[in-house]
């Protein structure tokens, strides 16, 4: 069924603030990205964690729900002065990544030196799609899933250049960086 946005607003429910502790996302980084969103689908009424993206569309997860609104587009999220570019698959992978930079033990995961974009792809599909972005920048680290479709696109990027980094190789016993980050 379609999805349509009732209201959204700053992360408050409590069990969606379990789902976001039971994935180690802090508080601080989700309501820094993401909202409570409230959605209906097929008549009935939910709650999710919702992620924008440039569209204006949002990716929607809960404990029971992955889904999304219309339309589906990759989100960039930009840093002041910033040279390389992080990729990612999914939102989740994404608030990993931010949750370990904030974690005051940071060898959790080599992450990069300098202050890096992002890039939350929202769907593979967008990633050949989102080539002519991603060549701006002078380093490329792509944390994309260990899954068929993650590595395949890796592998691809490898080809193009060799800027592009293969950062899945740190969490390769695990699908995501969540996975990782949860374990």
């Amino acid at each position: 069924g379609k999805i349509t946005i009732i209201s959204d607003a700053a992360i408050d429910n409590p069990v969606l603030k379990n789902y976001l502790a039971q994935r180690k996302i802090p508080s601080e980084i989700a309501n820094k990205y993401c909202r409570e969103i409230c959605f209906e689908i097929n008549g009935k009424k939910h709650l999710a964690i919702g992620f924008q993206n440039r569209g204006g569309g949002y990716e929607l997860r809960n404990h029971y729900f992955k889904g999304s609104s219309t339309p589906k587009k990759p989100r960039l999220i930009q840093q002041p002065a910033a040279g390389e570019l992080a990729v990612f698959e999914g939102f989740f992978s994404f608030l990993s990544y931010e949750a370990m930079k904030y974690i005051k033990d940071r060898n959790i995961l080599p992450l990069p030196k300098q202050q890096t974009d992002s890039l939350v792809l929202n769907s593979l599909s967008f990633f050949e799609k989102s080539r002519e972005l991603m060549e701006k920048y002078a380093i490329v680290h792509l944390c994309l899933d260990r899954d068929k479709m993650g590595q395949q696109c890796t592998q691809k990027a490898l080809t193009w250049s060799a800027k592009y980094k293969d950062q899945s190789r740190f969490y390769d016993k695990h699908k995501d960086l969540n996975d990782y980050l949860i374990k």
